[in-house]
Order: C-alpha cells, then sequence, then structure tokens
C-alpha cells in the first residue's frame, strides 16, 4: 500500500554490500543500522568460492543468515547467477523476506528470459520474487513472453541521482509510467525502488538529503536506498565493481564508518530531523533587488559565523550563511538566526570543497569571510588527509572561484596561531599559576607577526597553507585579502568541545559538575578574546581592507586579557561556588606553553582593542548558555555575573 507522503514516517530499507570475507565490517555496520531503526537490508551477492568454515554455501551462506537474524533481508542476485550462487541462496526461504533478481541495463531478452525462469525457480521454493532493472520499454517483451509475470510478485525500479543524470522527472513520474503500461495490460505487481541513491562525489550533503526525502516519499510499495556505506579504497582496486569513480560515495556513512550529514540527521531524528534541515536551505523568497550584494560567511553556522551573521544582519546588511553542518549542533544557530533576521540571512546547505557551489557563492558575494574549516588539532592528527582537504583544498577553491570573477569581492580568512608552532624557542619561566615569558617585552606586549612561521601538527601545517595561500593570491593576482591568525575565541552560540571551543566546554562543565580533563600541567596560557570583539576587528577589517590587504594580523585579547587553564578554572570555580574535579592528561602534540597575541599592529591600522574583559566575557556566555537550556537556569545561579 502506498503511503501519502507527509504521513512517511517509516525509513526506507538499505542496500548494504559487504565483500567475501568481511566479517570484521558485519558487526559495526549491523549495530550502525539498528541504532538508526533500520528494519529492511537489501544485499546484493557475489559468485566468490567456498570458504573454510562455510559448509560449502559459500560467502552468502554465512552472510545471510547472520543479517537476517537482525533485519528482514532482500538477498539481490545478478540475473546471470552461477549455479553454485543459485542452490545456496535456495534453501533459505525461510530466513529471507524475498529475493531479487537483478538485470544488468542493456541486456538482450535472451536475459529478460533468464530473469523470469530464475524468479519462476525461486517462487516454487517459496520465495517472494523480484525483478529489477527492467526498462519500461522492455515490460512489454516480458509480459507477453512465456509466463509472464507470473512468477514476479515485485518490479524494481532504479535510479541513481548525482552521477550524472541531466534530467529527472521525480519518482512520481517514474512509478505513474510504470503503472500505467502494467495496467494497460491487466498486469498489477507491486513496484518497489530497490535503487534510489545520491552520490555525494561533489559533497552535496544537500543533495543527498533531498533525495533520500523524495525516495522516502515516493509512491512506491517500497523502498531500499543505496547504499549504507561509501566503498572503500580497497575495494576500488583489485575488485572492479564499478567503472565510474562517483560510484564510491552512495552510502550515508563513509568508507571509514564516520556517518555523512544524512546519516547523522537520520540517527538524531530520523525522517523529521532531515525535513527540517531541508527547510531551514529552501531558497528565501525572492526580495526587491538591492543595490548592495549580500555579504556570504562560509563554515556560517559555527559560533563566530553566527555572530558575525547576526551583527551584519542587524546593521541593515543582507548575509549569504553556507554551511556542511558538520559540527553536530551546528543548525540551531541557523534556525536562531532565520527567527530572529528572517529573509535577511539566508542559508545554504553546502560544502567548501564544492568548487561549483563556490563559484555561485563568490558571484553573489559583496564581501567575504571564510571560516569554513576542520578545526581541532586533534582531528588532525587522526585523518590528515582530509584535514588537509578542506583547510588548504577548500581554501584553494575559494580564491580560484574569487580570482575568476570580474570584480574579486574582498576576503578575511581565519587562520589560526598554530602557523608559529610550539614555540619552543621563547625562554619561559613560572610565575605563580602560569608560564611568563622571561622576555620582558613578550610579556608586556605578546607574540607579534615577525614571529618565524613553524607550522606544527597537521592542523597547524593545514591551516598554515591556506593562510599563505589567501596573502600570496593577493600579492600574485591582486585579490583583496587579509588573514587574522587568531588566539582563544569565546562567546555566545559556542558549543564547546574538548578539542575546540574550550573556554565554553570548561565553563558547561563546571556548571554542570562533571569532571575537567586538562593535558599537560594546565599552567599554560592563552589571550582569549570575546566573540564581539571579534565581530568587531572582522567588520574593520572589510572597511579598511585597502590599507591592510596583503597582511596577516595575530588577533586575540592581548596580555590584558591572558590567563592560564588552571587561573582560569580558579575564576570559574569562584564564581560557581565549587571548583570542578580536575584529571591531566600528557601534552598533546604542538601544545603551546605560552601564547598571548601581540594585536598591536591591527589597531594601528583600524584602531581597533578589545572592549570585553574575561569576568565579563564570562558572565555572558553563562548567561546564553542558561537561557538556551545548555546549561539549566539553577546551575547559572550560582555563577556571579
Amino acid at each position: 500500500m502506498t503511503v501519502a507522503a507527509e504521513q512517511t514516517t517509516e525509513l526506507p530499507g538499505f542496500t548494504v554490500f559487504f565483500p567475501p570475507g568481511e566479517n570484521h565490517r558485519i558487526n559495526a555496520a549491523v549495530a550502525a543500522l539498528k541504532r538508526l531503526g533500520i528494519r529492511r537490508l537489501r544485499v546484493p551477492l557475489m559468485e566468490e568460492p567456498a570458504r573454510p568454515g562455510d559448509n560449502g554455501a559459500g560467502w552468502a551462506g554465512v552472510l545471510l543468515p547472520r543479517l537476517a537474524a537482525e533485519f528482514d533481508v532482500l538477498a539481490c542476485l545478478p540475473s546471470d547467477a552461477s549455479d553454485a550462487l543459485i542452490n545456496a541462496v535456495g534453501p533459505l526461504s525461510d530466513i529471507l523476506d524475498g529475493i531479487e533478481i537483478a538485470m544488468a541495463p542493456g541486456k538482450p531478452a535472451s536475459a529478460l528470459r533468464r530473469a523470469t525462469d530464475l524468479a519462476a525457480h525461486f517462487k516454487a521454493l517459496g520465495f517472494h520474487t523480484v525483478v529489477s532493472g527492467i526498462e519500461m520499454t522492455s515490460l512489454d517483451l516480458m509480459m507477453a513472453s512465456d509466463g509472464g509475470l507470473r512468477a514476479v510478485d515485485a518490479i524494481g525500479i532504479s535510479t541513481h541521482q548525482g552521477t550524472g543524470i541531466t534530467s529527472w522527472e521525480g519518482w512520481s513520474g517514474i512509478i505513474t509510467s510504470y503503472r500505467q503500461i502494467l495496467e494497460s495490460r491487466g498486469a498489477a505487481p507491486r513496484l518497489w525502488i530497490t535503487g534510489a541513491g545520491f552520490s555525494t562525489w561533489r559533497h552535496d550533503d544537500r543533495g543527498q538529503i533531498r533525495a533520500f526525502l523524495s525516495a522516502a516519499e515516493a509512491p512506491a510499495d517500497r523502498v531500499y536506498w543505496s547504499s549504507f556505506q561509501d566503498i572503500a579504497p580497497f575495494e576500488k582496486s583489485g575488485q572492479g565493481f564499478h567503472a565510474d569513480e562517483r560510484d564510491y560515495f552512495q552510502g550515508i556513512v563513509r568508507a571509514d564508518g564516520s556517518p555523512k550529514l544524512l546519516g547523522r540527521l537520520l540517527e538524531q531524528g530520523g525522517i523529521s530531523a532531515l525535513r527540517a534541515v531541508d527547510r531551514l536551505s529552501r531558497p528565501a523568497p525572492a526580495r526587491p533587488a538591492l543595490a548592495e550584494k549580500p555579504v556570504v560567511i562560509t563554515g556560517g553556522a559555527g559560533f563566530i559565523g553566527t555572530n558575525l551573521a547576526d551583527r551584519l544582519a542587524r546593521d541593515g546588511h543582507r548575509v549569504i550563511v553556507y554551511d556542511n553542518l558538520s559540527r553536530a549542533g551546528v543548525e540551531r544557530n541557523i534556525d536562531w538566526l532565520k527567527a530572529t533576521h528572517g529573509n535577511a540571512v539566508t542559508y545554504g546547505l553546502a560544502d567548501s570543497l564544492d568548487p561549483y557551489v563556490l563559484r555561485d557563492a563568490v558571484a553573489q558575494a559583496n564581501r567575504m569571510f571564510h571560516f569554513a574549516a576542520q578545526v581541532a588539532v586533534t582531528t588532525s592528527l587522526v585523518d590528515p588527509v582530509t584535514d588537509f582537504e578542506i583547510n588548504a583544498r577548500g581554501t584553494v577553491n575559494l580564491l580560484e572561484a574569487i580570482r575568476a570573477q570580474p570584480e574579486p569581492p574582498p576576503l578575511v580568512f581565519t587562520s589560526t596561531n598554530k602557523v608559529y608552532g610550539k614555540l619552543g624557542d621563547v625562554g619561559l619561566e613560572l610565575d605563580g599559576k602560569r608560564y611568563a615569558p622571561a622576555d620582558p617585552a613578550i610579556r608586556a606586549r605578546g607574540i607579534d607577526e615577525s614571529r618565524p612561521l613553524d607550522f606544527y601538527s597537521p592542523y597547524g601545517a593545514s591551516k598554515g597553507s591556506a593562510d599563505q595561500y589567501v596573502l600570496d593570491y593577493c600579492r600574485t593576482f591582486d585579490l583583496p585579502t587579509a588573514v587574522f591568525r587568531m588566539s582563544c575565541i569565546y562567546g555566545p552560540h559556542q558549543f564547546g568541545t574538548e578539542d575546540q571551543g574550550w573556554v565554553a566546554h570548561f565553563l558547561i562543565r563546571a556548571l554542570q559538575g562533571s569532571p575537567i580533563t586538562l593535558y599537560g600541567d594546565g599552567y599554560q596560557v592563552r589571550d582569549i578574546l570575546f566573540v564581539d570583539d571579534l565581530v568587531d576587528a572582522m567588520i574593520a577589517a572589510q572597511t579598511h581592507m585597502p590599507a591592510i590587504r596583503g597582511k596577516a594580523f595575530n588577533i586575540g585579547g592581548g596580555p590584558t586579557n591572558a590567563t592560564s587553564l588552571v587561573e582560569l578554572l580558579d575564576r570559574i570555580g569562584e564564581a560557581a561556588g565549587c571548583r570542578p574535579d580536575i584529571s591531566y592528561g600528557p601534552w598533546r602534540p604542538g601544545d603551546q606553553l605560552y601564547y598571548v597575541s601581540d594585536t598591536s599592529r591591527f589597531g594601528s591600522a583600524t584602531g581597533w582593542k578589545p572592549r570585553t574583559g574575561i569576568a565579563k566575557g564570562i558572565g555572558r556566555l553563562a548567561d546564553w548558555l542558561a537561557e538556551n537550556r545548555i546549561i539549566e537556569p539553577s546551575e547559572l545561579e550560582r555563577v556571579a555575573s
């Protein structure tokens, strides 16, 4: 029975593929699928010699019973399956939900006859049968053949988007066309979608979400999404599964098991979560043409981008925010921006690794701020390649898009103090509960831009590479660009974690009475900057772009807003009336014992200086955390503002 679109709450089934012998990956996939609430699986099978311990039944005899113990399993065989594979599946009618005979595109009429004969064979064994891959032009031939559709319970339809399709009429149109042909001949088998999918080879997460919703809401009797997991690099080589590279990126999780946005949202809230994000990224209603183009912010759903977008919208500017929502929870920032500013803020679900999106974004921009990044040193140590792709290649993609414009928009790029490395040559001495430079000039003013670059950690190298590209594109191609080498920023809309946003993380953990882990001895010093002061600096940078273009600036709270980690925890503990429990871990690669920004270069060029002290900033962040139920108001009562 077909279900109306808005009543659809059940998730589609999923195609899962395990190459022969992949026992180690089954348990992880089963656990992930169960977390999503998946009930049905479609399992393609391939020819493979029998393996030890499989009782002569081959990989199918091992895999299918394992999956059928947890799910309703549709086994999928190629129409030219060998007798060995057919015989391996034949005895499993009691545990399988059905059998699909899949025809490859462009096969001759003999292949169609072979598929219907196989369907009849399995029908006689007690299976529910599906034949897929039948083009509409072949339906008449199938119905006219001896036996016709009598052995077929359902016809499977497959169409994958994101893999080069130039036209798409939608599932409703495709299914209606199939039904009309079948009904004209008095046949009424069920119509299943056995191959809905979308390739994210262009990092188009929004396209995948929309394609998934389209399939889930299609007027089909059953839907299977292809597929659950991307194909791993080792599977690409030597196996020859697909001729087109785009076919390797069909999953809702990556080859390493990490979720794409679609997978994360499904686990968080199912179809409802997908619809909510899809609504956020729908184009805003047309507005009257304005003389000024909008300001474009990449990575704008993060806490800095949200605060900047809010300020710009309050000042009367139109803002376009692009973000791939890779950081869990930031979609609530987009919700807030749209609720606060309406059509003044437009959101686009997009990735900076998609050059087509960047081209369109830059073409609209009056000014640009580039925040999209992988932001954690720890993550870069685990996956340096992805860190490089996002931070370095994504930035070059953007610079190339800007360079292609007849009037390139000015760009402010956020780099990091990590480009200066560990600063191991800065002599330090212990001063109470903090490290302090032995050099009185550095102690008074901090680290300035004359400090040699010394990239440390993959994160430092990727951000440092992007930093240098941004400066060089000004020097070489005359683009209006400037770089902020930022220290520690904190403030409202920050969902802090141990790896990034540590000030908010400390405050949240302390107010909740949760323990905190410090890496090193806790005496390391940072200058912290309240986000409103950073927004002031960013607006000043765009205003003074003719004077500052091609330059990098150290941006932070400066010496007056410097604190060690234990000093900040003492301050929070005194305000809350209870110091959090602290444990200590080893120093991490690239950790700086001391970094404080000398901001005098930017201050001299623009007149900017920080206005918010630590006590005031922490109080404002605590207020926001309570107002937004990140912490409970009762917890805030312990904090002196």
